[in-house]
């Protein structure tokens, strides 16, 4: 019997079995192939979101309103939004690829090469024309697109900002000016007066210094009044209170106030009792030199002043208002003796 059958049955068998390796390696290359694909797929779907996320973040850099750059530890700009672009009046070529110290101030330029956590400094840029600009310089760390460190510098305009808080400045300025200014006449009140007063004695007691009070009143003001009318009377007040602050301007540290009506009152620190009633003498000749008409007068043609002075070393055991009273009490006994003079006492506690 021929073994024909038995070899083709055999071959057959192999081709089968061959068949079934080719088919199981062609269902593997296909699953690779598909994992590969599927892969590529997200790997690519993932560089999309980056471009975009890319995109997106270069947009809101661009768009931004505030001025903003980034700029390597070595100090070359490498990226700067449009509103940098403006700031600095430069195109981008002549900006991205340059050394900060050709573009920024030297106070900038050390900012963003402080290497320090974020940080705002207020920061003042004059431009070529003189003009001053205030903004708040923030500084942020991050690592360049190249992969090296970097700061990321942010501008914040507060010009006007800082011009309203000038302007709130000096109108406060202007108010406390206003607070310790009498209206009428124009030199210090009542209220300036009693806060250097209460001042100048506790640093003369500290020193151990003469401390002098002049004390002073117009001479018949009421009748000055009643014969020139009120309007004319403030005017009198005004040209007495400017006469005597004149008498100051060699001693800087004085002060002469409106004390009230037509009373006015000198502080003298570090003034003896002679020296303060040489001052008096001064006062009440500058004022005689004023000859303002005050024919209501029993003592003068013209507008005339009794003083009073009083001067103290002060001590511990002492009152101040004292020294006031004292001065006063001098000016009531310059009244008593004819008015148009000057009485001196020293004060002793």
């Amino acid at each position: 019997m021929s073994s024909f059958p038995q070899e083709a049955s055999s071959s057959l068998q192999e081709k089968k079995t061959q068949g079934r390796k080719v088919c199981e390696k062609c269902l593997e290359l296909e699953e690779m192939t598909s994992a590969l694909e599927e892969y590529i797929g997200r790997t690519n779907e993932q560089l999309l979101k980056s471009e975009m996320s890319d995109m997106e973040l270069e947009q809101i850099f661009s768009a931004c309103a505030d001025p903003m750059m980034v700029i390597r530890d070595d100090g070359i700009i490498v990226r700067a939004n449009r509103s940098m672009l403006e700031h600095l009046d430069c195109c981008c070529e002549n900006v991205i690829g340059h050394s900060c110290t050709e573009l920024l101030s030297e106070q900038e330029c050390k900012l963003a090469n402080s290497h320090k956590k974020k940080s705002q400094t207020d920061i003042e840029i004059t431009n070529e024309g003189g003009e001053v600009s205030n903004f708040i310089m923030t500084t942020t760390p991050l690592v360049t697109l190249d992969g090296t460190p970097g700061t990321l510098a942010q501008y914040k305009d507060i010009t006007d900002r800082k011009k309203a808080e000038q302007a709130l400045e000096k109108a406060h300025a202007a108010l406390e000016r206003i607070a310790r200014i009498d209206g009428l006449t124009q030199i210090a009140n009542r209220r300036t007066f009693d806060e250097s007063f209460t001042e100048q004695w506790q640093k003369s007691l500290v020193e151990q210094s003469p401390l002098s009070i002049i004390l002073c009143d117009i001479d018949f003001f009421k009748r000055y009044n009643d014969t020139y009318g009120h309007q004319q009377g403030d005017t009198c007040l005004s040209s007495v209170a400017q006469a005597l602050e004149q008498t100051l301007s060699e001693q800087s540290s004085g002060l002469v106030a409106r004390y009230g009506g037509e009373e006015f009152i000198f502080l003298l620190p570090a003034t003896s009792v002679e020296e303060a009633t040489a001052h008096a003498e001064t006062a009440r000749n500058n004022i005689e030199q004023l000859a303002l008409e005050h024919q209501a007068s029993e003592v003068a043609d013209n507008v005339t002043l009794s003083l009073g002075v009083s001067c103290t070393i002060p001590q511990s055991d002492m009152q101040p208002q004292h020294l006031i009273r004292t001065a006063d009490e001098a000016l009531y006994q310059s009244k008593e003796t004819g008015r148009n003079r000057v009485t001196s006492v020293e004060f002793s506690g």
